[in-house]
């Protein structure tokens, strides 16, 4: 039985990035400081919780999961793990911009398998960003690249945190039209399927040394700049 609001979601993971979700610091001391970074995803894991009924009134059932791994979202949800950067034909290439998340591009990669019905196998699982989703959706969605190859979710209402090492995000999953047209049952597509909650282990894009020592130069202007002024 789904439980968890997304909030509370969100709660369940924080443990998990406890420093980098507990604390954020922002200088306003110098402009450069305040500027977004930029982030790329390299592992965690994101876990699914099916919505009570929204699999049976698909006429699915889950037959197996592999790997069997237990999710964030309690005892009934199941969990797949987040590619790395240099995976081997999967690889993770999704970036964005810490706080702020946008711009972001690329996608986040996962391998497993699920079946249902001991007949239909989707896996290899693909999150990213997709043009001419429904409206009511984040644009955002879940891919099977394994078995039934389509979109089989929408990403609806998501929350977000980003920060420079960790991604958390919580939200709905509703049936995406090409996962209801392939079952046959176009009527369900939008309906809400369960929750979805990203943990991703992140780290900040190092910035190129001659970037680094623009930087340095302004600053060092900056500090020219000040001394004069307290002589004047």
């Amino acid at each position: 039985m789904q439980s968890l609001s997304l909030a509370g979601a969100l709660t369940s993971v924080r443990n998990h990035f406890k420093k980098s979700l507990a604390v954020l610091v922002v200088s306003i001391a110098l402009p450069l400081a305040t500027q977004a970074a930029t982030v790329q995803v390299e592992g965690g894991q994101t876990s699914v919780l099916f919505g009570n009924g929204a699999l049976a009134s698909l006429g699915l059932e889950i037959t197996s999961v592999t790997p069997n791994i237990t999710g964030d979202l309690g005892p009934n949800s199941v969990a797949f793990g987040i590619n790395p950067r240099n995976a081997i034909g999967l690889d993770t290439t999704f970036i964005y911009d810490s706080p702020d998340f946008a711009p972001f591009s690329g996608a986040i990669e996962h391998r497993g398998r699920v079946q249902f019905n001991d007949s239909i196998e989707v896996g290899d699982f693909t999150i990213r960003a997709a043009a001419g989703r429904p409206t009511d959706t984040s644009g955002f969605v879940v891919e099977s690249t394994f078995g039934l190859e389509a979109i089989l979710f929408d990403i609806a209402n998501p929350i977000i945190e980003a920060f420079d090492n960790s991604l958390v995000i919580a939200a709905n999953i509703l049936v995406s039209p090409e996962l209801a047209a392939a079952l046959g049952n176009e009527a369900a597509a939008g309906a809400d399927a369960g929750m979805a909650l990203v943990a991703a282990n992140s780290t900040v894009v190092p910035v190129p040394a001659a970037v680094w020592l623009f930087g340095s130069g302004l600053l060092g202007l900056v500090g020219i700049a000040r001394r004069k002024a307290a002589v004047a």
